[in-house]
C-alpha cells in the first residue's frame, strides 16, 4: 500500500509538468509452472558429397527409321479340293493269239449221175449187152469242211468314269513391297562421374517437452506521458521542413 501511495504521489508531480498522463497500475499474481512442447522444427544441414561413379543406362540410335523394299511371297489363290470327273483306264489294250476254225467249204447238197448197170448176155454165140438199170441223178450231202486258222486279235482298252476329289495346291507369287522400318535402339550401360558437391538436407527435429517456470510477483506500471507542447513543436518543424 505505501509503495502504491508513493507511485500516486510521483504521478501527480508528473501531471504537473505535463498536460495529459496516463497511469496503469497492476499487481502480478504468483501463477504455476506450465509444459510447454514445441512443434518440430526442419532444420537445413549442408553435407559434402564425395565424387561418385554412377552407372547409367543409355538409349542410342543405331539405325533411323527408313523405307526398304523387301520382296514377299503372296498367296494369289488358296488351296482348294475340287470334285473331278476323270476317265480311268480299268484294262489296257492288248493282242492275243486266237485259234479258230475256219470255213473252208459249207455243207452242201450236190446232185451225183448214178451210171447205168448193164450187163452181158450170151445168146448162142452173140453176147449182147442189156441194160439192167438206167443212169440217174442223186442227191449226195457233203459236209462242211473246216480248217484251224490263228490269228492275232486286238482287244482295245477298257476306260471307266470315276468322280474323286482333286487337291489343287495354293498359288504363290513374288511381290515386291515397300516397307516402313522402325528406328532401332540399343542400350548401352556407361560409368558417369559425378563430381564432389555439397547438399543441403532437410533434417526434421523431433517435438521438444520444455517447462516454462512462472513469473515472480511484483508490480506492473504503464505510464503513458503526452505533452502538448511537445506535439506541437513537432507539427511545427514538420510545415518548416517542407
Amino acid at each position: 500500500m505505501k509503495l502504491i501511495a508513493t507511485v500516486a504521489l510521483s504521478a501527480a508531480s508528473l501531471c504537473a509538468l505535463a498536460s495529459d498522463v496516463h497511469v496503469d497500475v497492476e499487481l502480478g499474481r504468483s501463477r504455476p509452472g506450465r509444459v510447454v512442447e514445441g512443434p518440430p522444427t526442419t532444420v537445413v544441414e549442408r553435407v559434402w558429397v564425395p565424387d561418385q561413379v554412377v552407372q547409367r543406362t543409355e538409349r542410342v540410335l543405331v539405325r533411323p527409321a527408313r523405307k526398304e523394299y523387301r520382296e514377299e511371297v503372296v498367296c494369289v489363290e488358296p488351296a482348294r479340293i475340287i470334285r473331278r470327273q476323270e476317265k480311268v483306264l480299268v484294262e489296257p489294250a492288248r493282242v492275243e493269239r486266237i485259234v479258230e476254225n475256219v470255213c473252208v467249204s459249207p455243207a452242201r447238197i450236190e446232185r451225183e449221175y448214178v451210171p447205168p448197170i448193164e450187163e452181158e448176155v450170151k445168146l448162142g454165140p452173140v453176147r449182147v449187152r442189156r441194160v439192167v438199170r438206167e443212169g440217174y441223178y442223186r442227191e449226195v450231202p457233203i459236209p462242211a469242211v473246216y480248217k484251224a486258222v490263228t490269228r492275232d486279235v486286238e482287244i482295245p482298252a477298257k476306260y471307266q468314269i470315276v468322280e474323286r476329289d482333286v487337291e489343287i495346291p495354293a498359288r504363290y507369287e513374288k511381290v515386291r513391297r515397300k516397307h516402313e522400318c522402325p528406328a532401332e535402339y540399343k542400350e548401352v550401360v556407361r560409368s558417369v562421374v559425378i563430381p564432389g558437391h555439397y547438399e543441403e538436407r532437410r533434417v526434421t527435429v523431433p517435438s521438444q517437452t520444455v517447462i516454462v517456470e512462472p513469473s515472480r510477483p511484483g508490480i506492473h506500471i504503464d505510464v503513458d506521458i503526452k505533452d502538448k507542447d511537445k506535439k506541437k513543436r513537432d507539427r511545427d518543424g514538420y510545415r518548416d521542413r517542407d
